[in-house]
C-alpha cells in the first residue's frame, strides 16, 4: 500500500477482527496462566508465548502492561456476574436477614457463573488474589489502578448486614467475607478436580453453600469492639 492511501472499509474491518481476536488470545492465555500459578509468578513473555504472539510488543500495544491485561480479564467475566446477582437481590423469597442475603449475593452468582462457563474459575481464582487488597471500597490506602464493577444495590446490602458494627470493624468484616469467598469457592473447584479428594469434598453445591454460610456468619457475628 502506497503511503497516504486510505484503507477500506472491509480492510478496516480484517485489521479489526484480528485485533479482537489476538487481544483474546492474550486474554485466554492470561487468565489460565495466572489461575494455575500466580500473577507474580507468571512473566508477559509467558503470556505472549502460550497466546501464540512472536511479537513480543503486541501484549503491550493491545494491554499497555499487566495491569490493563488483567482489567481485559475482569471485564470479560464481570457483566455477566452482575447479572446474573441481580436474580438474588430481586429474587422474591426473602431471606432470613440481611446477612443471608448479603452472603448468597456474593457467593452464589460466582457458583451460578462456573456452572455455565468453565472459564469462570480462572476468574474466580485472579481474584482470589485481587479482589480484597486492590479494590478501593475494601482497602481505602490501595494505589491500585484496577477497577472493579460498582452495584450499589448489593453495596447497600452489605452496608446494611454489617450496620450493627463499628465502621473499623465492619471494614474488616467486609474485607474478610471478600477473601473468603474468592479463596473459598476457588479451593471447593480443586477439591472437585483432585483425584484423592473425599467424596463429601466433592460435592460442589454442598460446599459452596457451606462458603456462603461461612460469610453469613461473619457478617452477623456480634461487634468484638
Amino acid at each position: 500500500r502506497n503511503r497516504g492511501q486510505v484503507m477500506t472499509s472491509s480492510e478496516i474491518n480484517k485489521h479489526a477482527t484480528r485485533s479482537a481476536q489476538t487481544r483474546q488470545r492474550f486474554i485466554t492465555a492470561a487468565q489460565q496462566l495466572y489461575a494455575e500459578r500466580s500473577i507474580d509468578s507468571v512473566s508477559l513473555n509467558e503470556i505472549t508465548v502460550a497466546a501464540g504472539q512472536k511479537n513480543r510488543n503486541a501484549l503491550q500495544y493491545h494491554f499497555g502492561g499487566r495491569d490493563g491485561l488483567l482489567q481485559a480479564i475482569i471485564d470479560q467475566h464481570s457483566d455477566r456476574v452482575f447479572v446474573l446477582r441481580q436474580q438474588y437481590l430481586l429474587e422474591p423469597a426473602k431471606p432470613e436477614n440481611d446477612a443471608q442475603a448479603a452472603a448468597r449475593a456474593l457467593v452464589m452468582p460466582l457458583v451460578d457463573y462456573i456452572e455455565e462457563n468453565p472459564e469462570g474459575i480462572h476468574y474466580v481464582k485472579i481474584l482470589s488474589q485481587l479482589a480484597a487488597l486492590n479494590s478501593a471500597i475494601l482497602n481505602p490506602s490501595s494505589n491500585s489502578r484496577l477497577t472493579f464493577q460498582d452495584d450499589e444495590k448489593f453495596g447497600a446490602l452489605v452496608r446494611r448486614a454489617v450496620g450493627h458494627l463499628r465502621a473499623a470493624e465492619a471494614q474488616r468484616r467486609m474485607f474478610l467475607a471478600v477473601s473468603i469467598t474468592f479463596h473459598g469457592i476457588a479451593d471447593v473447584c480443586r477439591a472437585g478436580d483432585a483425584p484423592n479428594t473425599n467424596r463429601n469434598l466433592q460435592n460442589r453445591t454442598a460446599m459452596c453453600d457451606q462458603v456462603a454460610l461461612a460469610v453469613e456468619a461473619l457478617l452477623a457475628a456480634p461487634a468484638r469492639n
